[in-house]
């Protein structure tokens, strides 16, 4: 899919808004304002992440507080307006408070960031009503930090566009136990489709038809798939695909899955503005095998040669690539190989937790990057 000059977001990265801080000194400019006051205290950052503070050096002027567990919104947005920088990851519940105190008491100073909200299109007329709310509490967020690049549909049904966001790679999930143990082979007993978020199973279960491979659905408890828009199945399958419902909590079971897998498909809907299946993919590489996704947010507009990219909802296409690739072993090892260079470069949690903190410390402008600062910025970033 060719993105032209659709709404992208720069890898080159943001420039932020100036600091909504009224002066505090007569007869200094802003920025010797703010240089002042911050030599006076350190930046007060809270989030919903827990562990943030770990990626927090000791001579850095940066003070974190965790308010993940802060179940009165009272107390949330108390801590708000003590706040320099409010980063809210996912949580729609707390960036609409954030929000909707910005519309109320526009004098807050406190720079509000959203990282991986993940949004849909509507579906029903009704829709409409409830997004467009959305997009003016919205309008309030200073930064978008974003899992992927394609940003048309956040665009047109939620006005976010590349002025307010910026795309950080996400990370591997188990990143520290894939690194623990020797490297995974490219070989495998079976096509695996797995995970839980807006999965187009029909089209894998139609291309597994075409394709006649052995196959595995791994599938989670139904409500939970209910709840993450995707269908349990409870069709007939082909003899050659086994169905596994995996309720455990543990991440070892799905890794020995995928482990086992020849490749791993990741079916997605036509019109997905989000981006889906990131986290499974990234998975999948960094356990070596072959990745054939369904293109959408996430997909082309990050992946090169690292993954296949099929259309969406096209059970031939998708047999044709399954069949290729089960056949032509060379092929499937040089793929996977791509891959897994790149989850290397991605990593875990570390590198995207401290990606995260300078991409929100630096939508409080220039003014605000004073020497505590620096060390951190310097730090090398996966772009």
């Amino acid at each position: 899919m060719a993105l032209g000059t659709n709404p992208t977001i720069r890898n080159t990265g943001f420039e932020g808004r100036r600091s909504m801080l009224p002066k505090r000194n007569v007869g200094l400019s802003g920025d010797e304002t703010v240089h002042r006051n911050m030599q006076r205290r350190a930046l007060r950052v809270i989030s919903n992440f827990k562990n943030l503070h770990q990626v927090i050096d000791p001579d850095e002027a940066l003070i974190h507080e965790y308010v993940g567990d802060c179940g009165s919104a009272a107390r949330f947005i108390y801590e708000c307006l003590r706040s320099d920088v409010v980063i809210l990851n996912v949580d729609q519940r707390k960036l609409m408070m954030a929000c909707l105190l910005r519309w109320v008491w526009p004098f807050c100073k406190f720079r509000l960031v959203s990282v991986d909200l993940i949004l849909r299109p509507p579906k029903r007329q009704r829709d409409h009503l409830k997004i467009w709310l959305e997009r003016m509490l919205f309008s309030r967020v200073d930064r978008f930090i974003l899992y992927f690049k394609d940003l048309r549909g956040y665009q047109r049904f939620y006005g976010i566009g590349p002025d307010r966001a910026l795309y950080v790679p996400f990370k591997v999930n188990g990143w520290e136990k894939i690194c623990a143990q020797p490297r995974g082979s490219a070989e495998g007993d079976y096509v695996l489709c797995a995970g839980r978020t807006l999965r187009d199973i029909e089209t894998f279960v139609e291309a597994m038809k075409l394709a006649g491979c052995p196959g595995v659905l791994l599938q989670q408890k139904r409500e939970l798939l209910t709840e993450h828009g995707t269908s349990a199945w409870s069709g007939e399958l082909p003899q050659s695909v086994k169905l596994i419902i995996d309720d455990s909590d543990e991440i070892e079971p799905y890794l020995s899955m995928i482990e086992k897998a020849s490749m791993v498909v990741i079916p997605r809907f036509r019109g997905d503005i989000a981006p889906t299946g990131i986290s499974t993919y990234l998975v999948a590489m960094a356990l070596n095998k072959c990745v054939i996704i369904s293109e959408g947010p996430g997909a082309e507009d990050v992946l090169t040669d690292e993954a296949v990219i099929v259309p969406a909802e096209d059970p031939e296409a998708l047999a044709q690539q399954i069949g290729l690739l089960w056949n032509d072993a060379a092929l499937r090892t040089t793929i996977a190989s791509r891959g897994l260079e790149y989850a290397a470069t991605v990593g875990g949690k570390e590198r995207l937790h401290r990606h995260i903190l300078r991409a929100s410390i630096e939508s409080l402008g220039e003014a605000w990057t004073a020497p505590a600062l620096d060390k951190h910025r310097s730090k090398p970033l996966v772009t």
